[in-house]
C-alpha cells in the first residue's frame, strides 16, 4: 500500500502543479491519502509516510487551483453581466 500511495502522490502533485489542471488531481491524491494512511498500518512506514505528505500537498494544491478558478470564473461572468462604462 506504501508504493501505491507514493505513486499516486507523486503523480497527483505533479498534476497538482499546473495551473487549472491541478483541481483534477484531488481524486489521486486522495487516493494517496487513503492508501498512505492504511499503509502506516504495516510495520515499513516509509513509503507510507511519504505518499500521505505528497498527497497532502497536492490535495491542498488541487484545492487551492479549484478555488482560484471558481473565482476567476466568477469574475469573468461579473463583467460578462455588468460590463464597465470603457466597453459599453
Amino acid at each position: 500500500m506504501g508504493v501505491a500511495a507514493l505513486v499516486l502522490g507523486i503523480i497527483g502533485l505533479v498534476v497538482s502543479i499546473i495551473p487549472f489542471i491541478g483541481q483534477y488531481a484531488l481524486p489521486l491524491t486522495g487516493l494517496a491519502l487513503i492508501l498512505g494512511a492504511f499503509g502506516m498500518r504495516k510495520t515499513p512506514k516509509g513509503l507510507a509516510t511519504a505518499g500521505l505528505v505528497l498527497g497532502l500537498v497536492g490535495s491542498s494544491l488541487g484545492g487551492y487551483w479549484m478555488y482560484a478558478s471558481h473565482k476567476a470564473a466568477a469574475a469573468l461572468q461579473d463583467v460578462i453581466d455588468h460590463p464597465p462604462a470603457a466597453l459599453r
